[in-house]
C-alpha cells in the first residue's frame, strides 16, 4: 500500500482540526488512533470515511464546521494518511506504537486511546465476540479494555486492579502495542476469506 508518510506538521494540521470540533463530540487524535486501529485489527473492513459521525460528533452535520468542500477534502485526506500510517505498520508487521499524549501534569493515561478502540469494536459487535470468546488470544484485550473501562460510570465496569497504582498503567500502556499485533494476527485469515470473497 502507497501511500505518502505523514509529516508532524500533518498530524499537527489534524490533532488542531479535531480539537476545534471537541465541543461537538469530536474524537482527539488520540482516540482517532484508537478507533483506527480497531478497525484495521478487526474481521471486516470498515472504511474511515463511513465512519465520519462517529469521528466528528455533530459537527458532521454542521455546514459551519468546513467552510469549503477543499477543507473538508484536506481533512478526509488528513484522516487517510494517518489510516494508511497504521495499516503499514499491521500490514508489514512492524511494531505499533500507540499515538498516547500527555496532560497536563506530563502523565500519560491512554484511555482516550482504548475507548477509542472499544468504540471501534461496537460498530462490529458481534465478529469481535470470536476474539472475547478465545480463551487464549483474548488475553491481548486485556489491557485495551482496563484502560477502556477505567473511567465508566458504573464503578462496578471498571477494572479491579488499582488504576491508580502507576505501575499497573504502566504494565496496561505497556501491552497496547503488543495486543494490537496479537489481535490483527488473530482475525488475519477472516479479512484475507472476506477480501477473497469480494474479488
Amino acid at each position: 500500500m502507497k501511500n505518502k508518510p505523514m509529516s508532524e506538521r500533518d498530524y499537527q494540521r489534524l490533532g488542531d482540526t479535531l480539537a476545534r470540533f471537541k465541543n461537538q463530540g469530536a474524537m482527539s487524535l488520540e482516540r482517532l488512533d484508537g478507533f483506527f486501529a480497531a478497525l484495521l485489527c478487526g474481521p471486516e473492513p470498515v472504511k474511515p470515511t463511513e465512519c465520519l459521525t462517529e469521528i466528528l460528533g455533530a459537527a458532521f452535520d454542521d455546514e459551519r464546521a468546513f467552510p469549503t468542500e477543499k477543507a473538508l477534502e484536506q481533512f478526509v485526506t488528513l484522516l487517510m494518511g494517518h489510516w494508511f500510517e497504521i495499516a503499514h505498520t499491521l500490514q508489514h508487521d512492524e511494531e505499533f506504537h500507540p499515538w498516547l499524549e500527555a496532560d497536563e501534569q506530563g502523565v500519560v493515561h491512554g484511555n482516550d486511546w482504548a475507548e477509542g478502540f472499544s468504540a471501534a469494536m461496537e460498530l462490529m459487535n458481534e465478529d469481535w465476540d470470536l476474539l472475547f470468546d478465545d480463551e487464549n488470544e483474548a488475553q491481548a484485550l486485556v489491557p485495551i479494555m482496563a484502560l477502556a473501562y477505567e473511567r465508566h460510570p458504573d464503578p462496578e465496569m471498571r477494572p479491579y486492579l488499582d488504576s491508580a497504582d502507576p505501575m499497573q498503567r504502566e504494565e496496561w500502556l505497556a501491552g497496547i502495542s503488543s495486543a494490537v499485533t496479537s489481535i490483527y494476527r488473530f482475525f488475519a485469515a477472516i479479512r484475507k476469506q472476506i477480501e477473497d470473497d469480494n474479488l
